[in-house]
């Protein structure tokens, strides 16, 4: 009934992503017919492929013929090269689920291990160090933080591809960029989740018990504090999904955000829009499973 509610609850959210994509990429300063045709194209040309887009028609009129492809899964076709957009789709978006699945896993591996071993430490240099690397990194933008890597890497050690997608080493660089920002969210995260169950009543008794302590922190205390984990989780895969814009720019790497980037560039409306919404849905999608996810870290959360 819960994950009913839930599902119920993203028809107006992935409405008013819609609305509002159309209307903003309608109102902002540029004509895709004066991108296609040039500057010196004749007025007769251009209100016959205006007329051809559609684009003469009010911006309700559009709208409702957008709103009516969509209810029969139908994405339109791109302004520019005629293609389905959903053939668009289906070829950048595994790549940017790739690298969002691969900064992910970066991220919990660097972030959970450091948050766990700061809690474990807390108020010793060893908290302080991991305490001022999270705080380091949580404030990298990509823009700055993805050139660096670059620099060292690719162009100073020449360990790993400076762009594109080439090798399965290509995705290294770019997750990195993103995984650092990751980790560092999750670092702080769980040093504070489990701070707050190391002197709980259970952790007493199961030390008591004579269980060792790596079991007392895996089994007992990271349990009980992956509620928040998991909430931080949730969110960043679906940030990454929407947030790879900059970071693919800067690689080329080919996944849905260069082509919401490119699509905007020429004013190509419908993959803009086919974009948004493919991100949004992806939105929305993750947050159900984080919803699934705490029922089963913790089963009080199935009659919530």
């Amino acid at each position: 009934m819960h994950l009913l509610k839930r599902i119920l609850s993203v028809i107006p959210v992935v409405f008013g992503v819609l609305l509002l994509t159309f209307l903003l990429i309608h109102l902002v300063p540029g004509d895709p017919v004066e991108v296609m045709l040039g500057e010196s194209a004749s007025l007769s040309d251009s209100a016959a492929l205006r007329e051809e887009l559609g684009l003469n028609q009010p911006l309700i009129v559009q709208f409702g013929q957008y709103l009516n492809k969509l209810a029969h899964g139908d994405l339109g076709h791109s302004i520019h090269t005629k293609t389905p957009i959903s053939e668009l789709i289906q070829a950048r978006y595994p790549a940017t689920v790739k690298l969002a699945f691969v900064a992910l896993c970066l991220g919990l591996l660097i972030g959970v291990p450091m948050g766990i071993y700061a809690a474990l430490h807390a108020g010793h240099w060893q908290d302080f160090v991991i305490t001022i690397i999270s705080v380091r990194f949580s404030a990298m933008p990509a823009f700055w933080l993805g050139p660096l890597l670059m620099l060292l890497f690719a162009v100073w050690l020449g360990w790993l591809p400076v762009s594109g997608m080439e090798s399965h080493a290509s995705v290294v660089l770019p997750a990195l960029t993103l995984g650092f920002g990751l980790s560092a969210i999750l670092t702080r995260m769980t040093r504070t989740s489990l701070l707050e169950v190391l002197n709980d009543d259970f952790i007493r008794t199961a030390r008591a018990k004579g269980l060792s302590e790596r079991t007392v922190i895996l089994r007992h205390a990271l349990r009980a504090a992956l509620l928040p984990i998991i909430t931080i989780v949730g969110l960043q895969m679906g940030s990454l999904l929407a947030g790879t814009v900059i970071t693919e720019t800067i690689f080329s790497w080919d996944g849905i955000g260069r082509l919401l980037v490119e699509s905007i560039e020429k004013r190509d409306y419908p993959v803009t829009q086919a974009c948004v919404l493919i991100v949004a849905l992806s939105y929305v999608l993750i947050n159900l499973v984080t919803d699934i996810l705490y029922q089963v870290a913790d089963p009080r959360m199935r009659h919530a």
